[in-house]
């Protein structure tokens, strides 16, 4: 796998995650059945920094699930869950991929997490917890999260809100520029050459996405998603930042098995 699609797999968690959209296809609503499926997605992202244009790639979407494992996208761990009444409480433990956003940023790291989730009429509440565990940045993040999946025929329609906590350390990755990146953007001569900066503080990003998946017969589904997130001031006020926020769009197709 090139760096540019492990970039584009985990850039894409930030709408496949909790994987609504494929597991729509289940035929009987059982949303939690051990499946394979697997498809492609055309991603568009649009990062914050200054002069950054929009990025389009095309990636594998895969997700499994057999019994308590699962895999999806750049996401694996167990999940436990048991259903009390009206309330179904789960728990996942997790490994998962990270990667900044933004051209010549190439950094790829890995989170060790735990997230609690409580579903019910109302819909979905969760907060995670995640730390990285690769020693690239030492930094940890919690999100805490709200979704209302709304199932109509063929169509579920899934909006959500969720706010993001990410301390110095993990901000500073995500959105901070060091000299190495300085160093590849004038190395390939690009356009805007970004100053390196640091984000000094901890910061909060709030955020909100809809996804729709449309169930074409039993096995294909049809999935499209898209998001913004507004970006915490100790993040937008870097001299690298130009917009206070970013936005990403998936459209994609997927095979069940």
């Amino acid at each position: 796998m090139t760096h540019k699609l492990a970039k584009s797999l985990v850039t894409a968690m930030a709408f496949i995650l909790p994987m609504s959209s494929l597991q729509a296809q289940d035929s009987d609503g059982d949303q939690n059945e051990n499946h394979i499926a697997v498809g492609v997605g055309f991603l568009d992202h649009y990062a914050p920094f200054n002069s950054a244009k929009s990025q389009a790639n095309l990636l594998p979407i895969i997700s499994i699930k057999q019994g308590a494992f699962y895999f999806e996208v750049a996401e694996t761990g167990f999940q436990f869950e048991k259903e009390t009444g009206s309330i179904k409480p789960s728990v996942n433990l997790f490994i998962a991929a990270r990667s900044p956003s933004g051209r010549d940023r190439q950094k790829l790291s890995f989170d060790a997490g735990a997230r609690f989730s409580l579903e019910s009429k109302l819909g979905i509440v969760s907060a995670e917890v995640r730390h990285d565990v690769t020693d690239k940045f030492n930094g940890s993040e919690v999100i805490a999260r709200y979704s209302y999946p709304i199932s109509t025929g063929r169509f579920l329609i899934t909006p959500s809100v969720q706010a993001s906590w990410l301390d110095e350390k993990a901000a500073n990755y995500m959105y901070g520029v060091t000299t190495v990146q300085r160093a590849r953007m004038i190395r390939k001569g690009r356009r805007t050459i970004l100053p390196v900066t640091a984000i000094l503080d901890d910061a909060l990003n709030l955020g909100g996405d809809i996804s729709m998946a449309v169930q074409l017969n039993d096995r294909l589904t049809l999935i499209a998603m898209a998001g913004a997130t507004a970006l915490d001031k100790s993040i937008h006020r870097s001299r690298a930042i130009e917009q206070k926020w970013e936005a990403q769009s998936l459209l994609g197709l997927t095979y069940r098995f």
